[in-house]
């Protein structure tokens, strides 16, 4: 006999009362696997599962308890469930068709979670959609953006664009363009600058700074300084050194001009 024969004729044995016993049992053991199953991702996610997953594990789950308990209770209530399972599956075309967005969605998740573009915290950039990563659910991703705002976009969305991951590598480079006066001398202010990021034990020395030359504009001679540091520290050092650049051209005596135009104002005599 198997569990479906016995379990048949275990209900054919009991009454009403007990059928609804039953069935307050089977919705406690559910919240009770549900509570187990939420324990399980803790200690998962304290092994090094990334926290981003967790909602769409969790959902997955979830949903596929809440449906194998919704079949036992019709059972249990004398619904024909084999009839019901044929009849959703006969169905499932035309389900599908009206719901291919959400679908897409669910789907664009799972590779989202398999593939893992991004982690939880990274900060990401696709199409107009920035933000850090807080988690990615069955249907959307959630983000956090810098001005502390709750932000949730498709998954479809951004698993049909190109993603880039801010945090994912370990190391960014810094770029900082400057641009100095015709008549100062771009060696002189290329080597202020380089002697100030040589002080800075944040700046890495592999890969190679660079300090050049990188264009002749209009009203200023453009200098371009290239270093690498940890990703971590990009934010902060780029923001404190905008400011050193400043103070340290002005305290040399090199002038950081403000776009100019030369006029030549043509006199004719005979008007």
């Amino acid at each position: 006999m198997n569990f479906k024969q016995w379990f048949d004729t275990l209900l054919g044995d009991i009454n009403i009362t007990h059928r609804l016993i039953l069935i307050l049992f089977i919705l406690l053991l559910l919240r009770i696997v549900l509570f187990i199953f939420k324990k399980f991702l803790d200690r998962a996610e304290r092994r090094g599962l990334d926290s981003s997953a967790r909602p769409l594990i969790y959902s997955l789950f979830s949903y596929g308890v809440y449906v194998v308990g919704l079949l036992l209770v019709l059972h249990i209530l004398g619904v024909n469930t084999a009839g019901l399972v044929a009849m959703v599956g006969a169905a499932s075309l035309a389900i599908g068709l009206a719901l291919k967005d959400t679908l897409s969605n669910i789907a664009s998740g799972l590779l989202l979670l398999f593939l893992r573009p991004f982690n939880a915290s990274d900060y990401i950039e696709c199409d107009a959609i920035k933000g850090k990563i807080v988690g990615i659910g069955l249907f959307n991703t959630t983000f956090e953006t810098l001005d502390g705002l709750f932000l949730s976009a498709p998954n479809s969305a951004l698993w049909g664009s190109p993603i880039v991951n801010f945090s994912r590598n370990p190391y960014r480079r810094l770029e900082f363009q400057v641009g100095i006066g015709y008549n100062d001398s771009s060696e002189r202010a290329l080597q202020l600058i380089q002697e100030l990021f040589e002080k800075e034990p944040l700046f890495l020395k592999t890969p190679e700074p660079h300090f050049f030359v990188s264009e002749l504009g209009d009203s200023a001679v453009q200098l371009t300084c290239r270093v690498w540091t940890k990703t971590g520290n990009y934010f902060d050092l780029k923001k404190k050194y905008l400011s050193e650049i400043k103070k340290c051209l002005d305290e040399n005596g090199l002038e950081i001009p403000f776009p100019q135009r030369v006029l030549h104002i043509v006199h004719d005599p005979e008007k």
